[in-house]
């Protein structure tokens, strides 16, 4: 799973890069009621905006697990953490966290390059506008994961049946 996590967020930047050559000097960077540009900026500025975003995005979702193993556990907000962050559980809940944490990652970024993709051809039309149809479906997409994906994120760190 963390391979596919890189590779989304590397996804992510190649399209910025993408769209630092291939879009016009300004571009729309923000789009309000019926896909209309209400927002503008350069296309440098645009760019560095999105990778700004996606980098921090990454730092947070990979090294976030990393935490666990630095922060005192009265610090960290972790389903069942008396149990889990217990020396003899600490990895295995460092390992399980990872795994999710790279799946919501990957999540996320599938759909902020979905949305990057949408952005890039509003910006290539004329006028500039922005399907939201396809927006909103992606949108209600990735909140229904979202959704299921805490939901199996809390499951996983119950206390097993024999341990409680």
């Amino acid at each position: 799973m963390r391979t596919t996590f890189i590779v989304s967020f590397l996804a992510n930047v190649m399209l910025a890069l993408v769209s630092l050559v291939t879009l016009p000097d300004r571009v729309a960077i923000h789009f309000g009621q019926g896909g209309m540009p209400d927002g503008w900026a350069s296309s440098l500025t645009g760019t560095l905006i999105m990778l700004g975003v996606h980098c921090l995005l990454f730092c947070s979702l990979y090294f976030s697990p990393r935490l666990l193993a630095l922060v005192p556990a009265k610090w960290v907000s972790l389903p069942n953490r008396d149990y889990w962050l217990r020396p003899e559980r600490h990895s295995q809940a460092i390992v399980k966290f990872s795994q999710y944490m790279w799946q919501f990652g990957t999540a996320l970024f599938m759909f902020m390059l979905f949305t990057g993709l949408l952005s890039l051809k509003a910006n290539l039309s004329d006028p500039v506008r922005l399907d939201e149809g396809p927006l909103l479906v992606a949108l209600v997409v990735f909140l229904i994961y979202t959704g299921y994906w805490t939901l199996r994120l809390l499951r996983a760190f119950r206390i097993p049946p024999k341990h409680q």
